[in-house]
């Protein structure tokens, strides 16, 4: 008897177990709201504070149709009172990005050479202008050429003194290269002119090795001696003055303007007292993270390469935290990252996209992590050792039934880490080393199947009608 009292107990509870507590968010709302449907909050900061109000129960954040600009990076931390799940997804059938950078409102003057002018608010710093949603050229020499293999188009002479003398100051100016040897980029910020009209530089420190940057594929940008091709942009930082060179087709008077901000947007994070565990994202689109070529600066073992830790999406000390069906696109630096202990972690049906470092990094002691059905597209964009998916230190890892195109490099790169404890199977790359060199622990090459890493296989069906225009020649 008391057996069926149990089981009757538990089936009219179970209910309760189950329930879901949804928290809307509506980049029109008001923070001073409940949540409720029809009182939606605004950030997701203010629904992440109603979820501490449902600990040990699961939680939904809804977010409705819109563009959320963080003002600083979202910190999803373990507490006591966290929620048994917790789930932030775009709501039904609706289109959310989470934009990492801000809106311009400009009041654009007429220059000179085709050129306008605008005053921006003090104190806000930029490397990424967006026009309509596209990306536009930061000041540079060579000028963009589509048809280049390496950076867009390099120039011998990007650094050369005589070239220099014809900038003034370009403080603040970035140098690119591959470097030497072909094996990935260097970066270096200007910070001055010698008196024999070289320019000082600071930076290299990407590669472990003492290398040199290439003498021929190099170039130059955020220098505004170079602002002479539509499409380009720079910003004057001393006095506070956006120039852009509009194409012709632009009518200044009714385009969007966006611009980066933020180099991390949600970042996910276990606590001295525990794990942070099952936290789901879901349907999301993520855009305008600044670059940081300038941040890889941490060492990984058995590695040629320094790394930034941080992206879109950063995990650390975390169980049972998925990613799902999301968006990445024009990124400046890296997309997902994985950092440290991270157990059960998921990405799975994304599209990642023209990403400035790598697509996903899973770095350290990781145990059981899966990456699957994913499409990776155009990664390395500006730091040419970056890869789709890179893997260092991990313990288990499952990759299986991606496909990655348009690589500077490999599309898979794996160090430090026991093959045996790795399951691969069923990836595709096409248009893969288009501007580097393979390295000795490169283990994906594109078109042939390789004995240890087989990369044959078919994605799910939605993807198949790509494979044929990833396949065609550059």
């Amino acid at each position: 008897m008391r057996f069926l009292l149990n089981v009757v107990c538990f089936v009219c509870t179970y209910p309760a177990f189950a329930q879901i507590n949804y928290i809307y968010v509506a980049s029109k709302g008001d923070d001073k709201n409940s949540g409720k449907p029809n009182e939606p909050v605004q950030s997701i900061n203010r629904a992440l504070e109603l979820s501490r109000s449902y600990a040990g129960k699961k939680v939904s954040i809804q977010m409705l149709a819109g563009t959320y600009y963080l003002k600083e990076p979202v910190k999803i931390i373990h507490s006591e009172n966290f929620p048994s799940e917790l789930e932030i997804t775009a709501a039904e059938n609706q289109k959310v990005s989470i934009s990492a950078g801000r809106l311009l409102t400009p009041d654009w003057q007429y220059f000179k050479n085709g050129i306008y002018r605008t005053s921006v608010p003090a104190g806000i710093s930029f490397e990424r202008f967006f026009v309509n949603g596209i990306l536009q050229t930061l000041a540079r020499y060579p000028n963009v050429d589509s048809t280049a293999k390496v950076f867009q188009g390099t120039a011998e002479d990007a650094i050369y003194y005589v070239r220099v003398l014809t900038w003034g100051n370009p403080f603040g100016g970035y140098v690119h290269a591959l470097d030497e040897h072909r094996k990935g980029s260097l970066h270096y910020k200007i910070t001055g002119v010698d008196d024999t009209d070289n320019l000082e530089l600071d930076g290299g420190w990407q590669s472990r090795k003492s290398v040199h940057m290439s003498e021929k594929e190099r170039f130059v940008e955020n220098v505004f001696g170079e602002l002479d091709a539509p499409g380009e942009w720079y910003l004057d930082k001393t006095v506070h003055v956006l120039y852009y060179y509009p194409a012709p087709a632009t009518d200044l008077s009714k385009a969007k303007f966006e611009i980066s901000s933020l180099k991390n947007s949600l970042i996910l994070k276990g606590s001295d007292r525990g794990e942070l565990k099952n936290v789901r994202i879901k349907n999301l689109n993520f855009v305008h993270t600044e670059r940081s070529f300038m941040d890889s600066k941490d060492t990984l073992a058995g590695s040629d390469w320094n790394v930034y830790r941080g992206g879109a999406l950063s995990f650390e000390n975390t169980q049972d935290c998925r990613i799902e069906d999301c968006t990445f696109s024009d990124l400046g630096g890296n997309a997902i990252v994985f950092n440290n202990r991270n157990e059960n972690g998921a990405v799975t049906g994304c599209l990642i996209s023209n990403i400035g470092a790598s697509g996903v990094s899973i770095l350290g002691d990781c145990l059981n992590c899966v990456i699957k059905d994913n499409l990776f597209l155009n990664s390395g964009i500006i730091e040419k050792q970056g890869v789709a998916i890179f893997l260092n230190g991990v313990n288990k890892v499952n990759i299986y039934q991606n496909t990655m195109s348009g690589m500077p490099g490999p599309g898979l790169k794996i160090e430090n880490s026991e093959m045996q404890n790795l399951q691969i199977e069923l990836n595709n790359t096409f248009k893969i080393y288009q501007e580097v060199q393979p390295a000795g622990h490169d283990v994906m090459s594109s078109g042939s199947n390789n004995n240890t890493i087989p990369t044959s296989g078919v994605q799910k069906p939605e993807l198949k009608a790509l494979i044929p225009i990833l396949q065609e020649k550059p």
